[in-house]
């Protein structure tokens, strides 16, 4: 009960320090997430279904986004496509990796802008029980056109973290909650002005559903997600997409 206790200290503790220190709280609320259940691991015996893990997985997902942007001083819908390929190893399948491309795009209609998002995040991350915590490697190209003008063409690389709730819903049901935040501050611009990504922060909350017993499944959410970029200033920029998709499983 001791060891409960000193995790629900921590847990307090971390959110306040996340609430503080923006990523880096959200940096050290991820790393406590695992302190925390390792403790009540050790005090309740705490055990994961091995089964619910497969061992390779290829994920695609086709969404519609909302999208407010400061760098072009414009709201407008754009598209988001994104496949992943990932997978569990271990003798507990408690290890998770995770290859995955995203590209984001947006028409600025009003004043006849564009911009594209092109991601590719890898995310290593441990599964304890139903939660999960982990590190993201992350690389970006971004384009910018703002009323006609090329004002961005950069590509740079980052880091960052990950955590979340994963956990079976119903016969062949599952739900997952990701919080994935990422910093880039080194990018090169083909252009003459300095730009970065110094932070970007998402909120996915979604669901899969047994289409073909194990092998395939219907997939579905909704993703919120905020950046601070800078270009020749620092802006705000915000998208929500709601997403659909495939998941193709396989298990060893």
């Amino acid at each position: 009960m001791n060891l409960i206790k000193t995790a629900k200290a921590v847990a307090t503790s971390s959110v306040l320090a996340s609430c503080r220190c923006g990523v880096r709280g959200l940096i050290l609320l991820a790393v406590s997430i695992v302190f925390i259940f390792t403790f009540i691991r050790s005090e309740c015996a705490f055990s994961q279904d091995a089964s619910m893990y497969p061992s390779f997985s290829f994920d695609l997902n086709y969404g519609l986004t909302t999208s407010k942007s400061k760098a072009v001083t414009s709201n407008d819908t754009g598209t988001a496509l994104s496949y992943s390929l990932g997978g569990f190893a271990g003798s507990d399948k408690n290890i998770e990796w995770n290859l995955g491309f995203e590209t984001d795009t947006t028409p600025y209609l009003l004043n006849s802008s564009k911009i594209v998002y092109d991601w590719q995040d890898t995310k290593l991350r441990y599964h304890l029980g139903y939660f999960y915590a982990g590190l993201v490697f992350s690389r970006l190209n971004w384009t910018v056109n703002a009323a006609g003008v090329d004002i961005v063409d950069a590509a740079g690389s980052g880091y960052g973290a990950s955590a979340g709730y994963f956990t079976p819903v119903g016969k062949g049901g599952m739900l997952r909650i990701d919080v994935t935040t990422v910093n880039i501050v080194a990018m090169k611009n083909a252009l003459s002005t300095e730009v970065a990504v110094p932070s970007r922060l998402d909120i996915d909350i979604g669901a899969a559903v047994d289409i073909w017993g194990k092998w395939l499944d219907f997939t579905f959410g909704y993703k919120m997600r905020t950046m601070t970029v800078k270009t020749n200033s620092s802006y705000a920029e915000s998208h929500s997409s709601t997403y659909v998709g495939l998941r193709m499983t396989t298990s060893r």
